[in-house]
């Protein structure tokens, strides 16, 4: 695994377990594996941003029915 790689994979968010996975699983060659790894992880953060989402959808609901008061 790449220097860069493992910078990309911390900034993507991934904890140590996560990269030693990634790496073992790397250097055995393994891409395929490493992809499912990676998607997975990818599948987590969408999951997480939509979480987020949410609350902001709802404040954003509130402003336009205090938007239309005025």
């Amino acid at each position: 695994m790449t220097e860069s790689v493992e910078y990309g994979l911390r900034d993507a968010g991934c904890a140590g377990e996560f990269i030693e996975q990634y790496r073992a699983l790397d250097g055995v060659g393994d891409t395929k594996a490493c992809l499912d790894l990676l998607r997975r992880h990818r599948c987590e953060l969408v999951c997480a941003l939509h979480e987020a989402q949410k609350p902001i959808d709802v404040c954003d609901w509130i402003i336009r029915g205090l938007e239309r008061e005025l």
